[in-house]
C-alpha cells in the first residue's frame, strides 16, 4: 500500500513554481493546494524572499514546516515568528561593506538574520524588485550594519552589460572570505557565504515535521534547490527548469514552471493517496 499524504513533506519552489505573473499565488495552485492540504497533505516553501514577503504571499495557508527563506540561508517557522540563520558573514571583515564600490547603476541590498531587508545603494533594477515582490525594506550605511548580521548580499544592476562582479573584485578579494556567487536572475547576484549548509536545511526541516529526510520531496524549477534534491527522498523538476535542475531530479514534470508544475505534482500525490486506499 503506497504512503498516505501525511507520510510526505512537500518542498516546493515558491518563487518559480507557484505565483501567477502579478506576485499571488496562482489560482490553479491555490485550488490544487486547498485539495492537497484538506486531504492531509504536508507542505512547506523555498523562496529567495524574506518571511515577511513569503507571509504577504502565502496569506491564510499555513505551512507544515519551517520555510526556507532568502535563498535557503534562513529556516524560518512562521508559527513561532523565529528563524535559524544557516550561514553569516562573521568571518568578514567589518570594513567589508565599507568596500563595496558606488557603481552607477547597480543597487546593494542585504538579507539580515532577523529577516528584514538594508538597502545600502538603490538602482532601477533594485526597486523594481523590491515592488514586484513586496519586500519591506530600510535604508541604510554601511557603518550601521555589523557583517555579523548579514545573511545575503545582492547585487542589482540596471543594464545587462555592466560586468558586476568585475567592480566588486577587489573588495571580495580584501574580505578574504570563501563566497558562493549566485545568479538569481538576469539583473541580480547573490553573495553567500561558502558555509550554507543543505545538509543542516533539510535536518531542521524534517525534525520540525516528525520525518526523516527520504519522507521529503523537493519540487524546483530554479537552480538554487538542487542540492536540496540530493538530500531528498523524491524530487521533481518542471519541464523548463535549467539542464541541472532536470537532472537532478527522479521525475519529470509535464508542465512549465509559469503552466502549473506545482499544481501538476501536488495534484499527482492527491490521486496516487486515493488510488491507495
Amino acid at each position: 500500500m503506497k504512503q498516505s499524504l501525511k507520510d510526505t513533506l512537500v518542498l516546493c519552489d515558491l518563487d518559480t513554481l507557484m505565483l501567477a505573473p502579478d506576485g499571488n499565488l496562482a489560482q490553479v495552485v491555490r485550488e490544487v493546494l486547498n485539495l492537497f492540504m484538506s486531504r492531509g497533505g504536508r507542505l512547506t516553501v523555498f523562496s529567495q524572499r524574506t518571511p515577511r514577503a513569503v507571509r504577504t504571499i502565502l496569506g491564510s495557508v499555513r505551512l507544515s514546516a519551517p520555510a526556507l527563506v532568502c535563498g535557503g540561508t534562513l529556516v524560518y517557522s512562521f508559527s513561532s515568528g523565529a528563524g535559524r540563520a544557516l550561514a553569516g558573514f562573521e568571518t568578514l571583515n567589518e570594513d567589508f561593506l565599507h568596500k563595496l564600490p558606488a557603481a552607477p547603476g547597480v543597487g546593494i541590498a542585504l538579507q539580515m538574520k532577523d529577516g528584514s531587508t538594508r538597502v545600502l545603494r538603490m538602482s532601477r533594477a533594485l526597486e523594481e524588485h523590491l515592488n514586484r515582490e513586496w519586500t519591506p525594506y530600510l535604508l541604510g550605511q554601511p557603518e550601521a550594519v555589523s557583517s555579523a548580521d548579514v545573511l545575503r548580499v545582492l547585487l542589482y544592476k540596471d543594464e545587462p552589460h555592466v560586468p558586476v562582479l568585475s567592480l566588486f573584485e577587489k573588495a571580495l578579494a580584501e574580505s578574504a572570505a570563501p563566497l558562493l556567487v549566485e545568479r538569481l536572475s538576469a539583473d541580480c547576484l547573490a553573495l553567500v557565504p561558502q558555509t550554507l549548509s543543505a545538509e543542516t536545511a533539510v535536518k531542521e526541516l524534517c525534525e520540525a515535521a516528525g520525518m526523516d529526510p527520504g519522507q521529503l520531496a523537493v519540487v524546483a524549477g530554479s537552480q538554487s534547490m538542487v542540492r536540496l534534491m540530493g538530500l531528498a527522498g523524491e524530487s521533481a523538476a518542471a519541464s523548463d527548469a535549467p539542464a541541472e535542475v532536470r537532472v537532478a531530479a527522479k521525475q519529470a514534470l509535464f508542465c512549465t514552471c509559469a503552466g502549473g508544475a506545482a499544481a501538476e505534482y501536488l495534484y499527482r500525490l492527491v490521486r496516487e493517496a486515493e488510488g491507495s486506499r
